[in-house]
């Protein structure tokens, strides 16, 4: 009859071991599984025991595979990574960092000689600054968003600046290998194209609070700790009459606009607080602490921090690259060192996303011309009692 650490290893697909190994093993589990059961456990009280296992399991899996796995042997070890140092050699002089407030928010790829560079719109919360691969650091202005795409276009005052080789009618082949510059001699990481280009859907967005209905509309009854609610400055009772200016005059029409956006996006909410009328910005999350657990998320998160704004996309190819969503926003090129899709976002485990050249070459005139000019930030602050959070920080209920 099998003891519990077989039964166990069997479940988390572990291969035999024999009696030593098989020991400890049992130790592993008894240290790191207990603790994570009961972590999970306190989360969430009313969770069964198959799933309280199988969750505690997923868990042990990625510390095992990172205790008995080399880093150099992972796709993201120094070591594959040098393999493809040859491929970045000219893109990688094209990659910048971008800084808001002195620390790094993204990657952004220059494609313009006269200092035009595109970076992911929903990270920048502040002055801009790009660090350029020969040390050099630029002050540079967002002259143009694509909301759909989560693109930014940015402008610094630089002449004859190296640019992406951008690969304008790329022809993607699933399990093709791809390579994320940075601006270092390596590239940030390495990965193949999963599944081609298609639409990524969006998943609505939760805002963090309990609601009842009342004369005046809808009415805050609790806000959920760490929720866009949270800090964005919502009290209980306060009652919300409109979200991006569209009035909500009951709970079901607050419930029914909040489902139309996604995890990360920013909404204004107006609120009336007694007799004073407020307008707070919040950024929408997925489910935080004290809600329902969402099973499939949590699993597609171990062991992964994943990017706010990584919904609503309509058209991006996926690729395994492991990236931090800091690392989003530059190129991804192919073994020609062509750019064939810019980096907008880590979606799960062992899925990030690249909205691919050929659809970027189409937004790039309006981002440019000034058609899609964000608005004027003081005229907006000023109507505004809560300044915009950091985008790097989401329904039961909204």
């Amino acid at each position: 009859m099998p003891n519990a650490t077989s039964s166990i290893s069997h479940r988390l697909s572990i291969q035999p071991f024999d009696s030593f190994q098989g020991f400890w093993v049992g130790v592993l589990i008894l240290i790191f599984m207990v603790p994570s059961a009961r972590e999970i456990r306190g989360q969430d009280p009313n969770l069964d025991e198959p799933n309280l296992l199988e969750r505690a399991g997923w868990s042990f899996r990625e510390a095992l595979q990172q205790m008995t796995i080399p880093n150099s042997r992972l796709t993201d070890g120094p070591h594959v990574r040098a393999a493809f140092r040859g491929v970045i050699e000219n893109s990688s002089e094209a990659t910048v960092r971008v800084e808001c407030h002195g620390r790094e928010v993204a990657i952004g790829g220059i494609i313009g000689p006269d200092g035009w560079v595109l970076t992911k719109a929903s990270h920048l919360d502040g002055p801009i600054r790009l660090r350029l691969k020969d040390g050099r650091t630029l002050e540079a202005e967002v002259v143009g968003i694509q909301d759909d795409y989560d693109l930014a276009m940015l402008k610094v005052d630089a002449r004859d600046l190296p640019i992406l080789d951008l690969a304008r009618q790329e022809q993607l082949n699933v399990g093709q290998w791809v390579v994320t510059p940075g601006t270092d001699r390596d590239p940030l990481a390495v990965g193949i194209v999963s599944v081609g280009p298609r639409e990524i859907p969006k998943q609505s967005g939760i805002l963090g609070i309990q609601i009842g209905d009342s004369d005046a509309g809808p009415r805050v009854e609790r806000i959920f700790s760490n929720s866009g609610a949270a800090q964005a400055g919502i009290l209980v009772n306060d009652v919300i009459t409109s979200i991006d200016g569209k009035s909500t005059e009951n709970r079901n029409a607050l419930t029914q606009t909040i489902r139309k956006y996604s995890p990360g996006d920013i909404i204004q909410v107006g609120i009336l607080r007694g007799q004073q009328k407020l307008t707070l910005n919040a950024t929408l999350t997925e489910r935080v602490d004290g809600m329902a657990p969402d099973r499939g998320a949590i699993q597609n998160r171990m062991g992964s921090e994943l990017s706010k704004r990584r919904f609503g996309f309509p058209v991006a190819l996926q690729h395994d690259t492991v990236l931090k969503p800091v690392d989003c926003g530059g190129p991804l090129v192919n073994l020609d060192g062509q750019t064939i899709g810019f980096n907008i976002a880590r979606g799960g485990r062992t899925e990030s996303y690249a909205i691919p050249t050929p659809v970027v070459m189409t937004l790039l005139y309006d981002l440019m011309s000034g058609n899609l000019a964000p608005a004027d930030p003081e005229s907006e602050q000023a109507a505004m009692l809560h300044p915009i959070g950091n985008p790097n920080g989401y329904p039961p209920e909204p």
